[in-house]
């Protein structure tokens, strides 16, 4: 006989999700409207899978989002020239790593300051208006929108529920029209 690989039993399995170091205590089933205002529980849902999203660590979910941005319009490039031409944009310490990181650490700052969104509104409006500076339109919110879904969607598993979904769609909503705002007027 040689030795056996142990199968882990229910309660050992069910512990490992009660003692996971970013625990889900909300409920991932009952359904959420997209059309709704944000309530408690669409924060909660969001700021706890964000929290075991950012698990995977900044590099891995930046690099992520952006290679879905990419991948969704991929003439989306051409807003970051430290990437536009370069084989290498992906290696570390490069200029779009450094922006990566800094993309995922402002996402995980506007996710902590849900709850207080006196703050977070003049920060999303003044990041808002830097962008216009970048040259980014109304029309790219849309794409890093879906950008954002696809990578929680793939980091989160099978965590990834509809009322999970429907609770960032919301936040990205409320994201998107404060980074938009008056910045567009002309």
């Amino acid at each position: 006989q040689g030795p056996t690989s142990p199968v882990p039993d229910r309660a050992a399995m069910a512990a490992v999700g009660v003692n996971h170091p970013a625990p889900l205590n909300v409920d991932l089933k009952t359904p959420v409207d997209v059309n709704a205002p944000i309530d408690a529980r669409d924060i909660d849902l969001v700021q706890q899978t964000f929290a075991r999203v950012a698990m995977m660590g900044s590099n891995a979910i930046g690099r992520l989002l952006f290679m879905n941005i990419f991948k969704i319009a991929p003439e989306a490039v051409k807003l970051f020239p430290m990437a536009n031409c370069d084989a290498n944009m992906w290696r570390p310490g490069s200029a779009l790593e450094v922006h990566v990181l800094k993309v995922v650490e402002t996402v995980a700052t506007a996710v902590s300051l849900l709850k207080d969104l006196d703050t977070l509104v003049p920060v999303l409006r003044g990041l808002g208006l830097k962008h216009v500076g970048y040259g980014v339109q109304p029309a790219h919110y849309d794409v890093v929108g879906q950008a954002l879904i696809a990578t929680l969607q793939l980091s989160l598993g099978r965590h990834f529920t509809e009322p999970v979904k429907n609770a960032y769609l919301k936040v990205w909503t409320v994201i998107k029209a404060n980074m938009i705002c008056d910045n567009y007027q002309t």
